[in-house]
């Protein structure tokens, strides 16, 4: 009987042991993972709505600005919604997709990402998180408020700016919850350009012909006023990264290596 009592104790603190896991999950790595809650997830997907709103203010994007929110069915959602981005304009702006729940983030912490597009290219009204009521599909939602930038005659942004009195549009991105930082930004990766565009040479040929042979490119400091320098947007911080440890794909905890200590791709150095 006390043998069945220390094998039950044994047994209950070795399924308690958090420390020490008797099962590591080597697909869902903790440091890979971007979790919705944390600033990160804006800190990827920062740069990538920036250059996504730029490019749509200068060409018409396809498949981009959509009418109403996409009716997917129930069974389909979690297939085909992950990775959509579309942008809303006119009576749809400001609104949310049916059947998410909305939750406003008002960290300041990680609005300051969208600090650049705040003031260079929308003003923001809001964003909010929406989750799924199985809790399996997020959508991030930014609310703009009109447009600062100069926006071209057919472009995306022209088009959706223009459906509504007030300028109004929204954004929208649907994701899975807690997946790697690649994943999240692979789908902004076909709204980047990757061919230069000639039109302000075109444009500068035009307006001097005869300056145009003899002009030569000047490297000069840019000259900013107080008024410019007091608007323009502190660069947001970033965590730095060290690999004190080594790299993080070769610090798996295996039983038996010593959790990784004695494996390291640097040596050791203590």
């Amino acid at each position: 009987m006390m043998l069945r009592g220390t094998s039950c104790a044994l047994a209950r603190s070795f399924r308690a042991n958090l420390k020490y896991p008797s099962l590591v999950s080597y697909n869902k790595l903790p440091w890979e993972v971007v979790s919705h809650d944390s600033t990160k997830l804006h800190m990827h997907l920062a740069p990538n709505y920036e250059q996504l709103l730029t490019l749509a203010a200068v060409t018409d994007v396809p498949h981009l600005a959509l009418a109403s929110h996409l009716i997917v069915p129930e069974a389909e959602r979690l297939r085909v919604m992950p990775g959509v981005v579309y942008l809303l304009g006119g009576q749809a702006a400001h609104e949310n997709p049916s059947s998410f729940t909305a939750y406003r983030i008002a960290d300041p912490t990680s609005l300051q990402y969208y600090g650049r597009i705040h003031h260079n290219l929308a003003p923001i009204r809001r964003v909010d998180m929406c989750t799924s009521a199985d809790l399996r599909l997020l959508c991030l939602a930014m609310h703009f408020d009109g447009v600062l930038t100069n926006t071209s005659a057919g472009s995306t942004l022209d088009g959706v700016t223009t459906a509504s009195q007030e300028g109004h549009f929204s954004l929208f991105y649907f994701f899975r919850p807690n997946r790697p930082a690649n994943e999240l930004t692979q789908p902004f990766e076909k709204f980047y350009q990757h061919r230069p565009s000639l039109a302000s040479l075109d444009a500068f040929n035009a307006a001097s012909p005869g300056k145009a042979e003899s002009w030569t490119p000047v490297l000069q400091a840019p000259r900013r006023t107080a008024e410019k320098a007091r608007l323009t947007p502190a660069e947001p911080y970033r965590p730095p990264q060290n690999y004190l440890m080594g790299l993080a794909e070769r610090l798996g905890v295996r039983p038996g290596n010593a959790f990784g200590r004695r494996s390291l791709m640097w040596g050791t150095w203590f």
